[in-house]
C-alpha cells in the first residue's frame, strides 16, 4: 500500500547511495513522495536534487529539518 502522508518533505541522504540509475551522495537533498511497504520491508521513495527518483530505506535519509519521521 503506498503512504502519501509524507509527500512533498524535504530529506537528504545521510551517506552515498548506489543504484543501477546512478549515485546519490551524502548530504544531497531529495523530496520524499511517498512511502511503501513492499516484501516486508519499509521503502521511502524520493525525487533527489539530481533527478533520480529512488526507493530508498528509512536509515538511508533525514529529514532536513530533523524531526523524527520513523521509529
Amino acid at each position: 500500500m503506498i503512504d502519501l502522508s509524507s509527500e512533498g518533505m524535504k530529506c537528504r541522504a545521510v551517506r552515498d547511495i548506489q543504484s543501477y540509475q546512478g549515485t546519490v551522495s551524502a548530504s544531497m537533498e531529495g523530496t520524499i513522495q511517498y512511502e511503501i511497504e513492499n516484501l516486508g520491508r519499509h521503502l521511502v521513495n524520493v525525487h533527489w536534487d539530481n533527478g533520480l527518483r529512488l526507493n530508498v530505506f528509512p536509515n538511508e535519509i533525514e529529514l532536513i529539518d530533523g524531526d523524527l519521521l520513523w521509529q
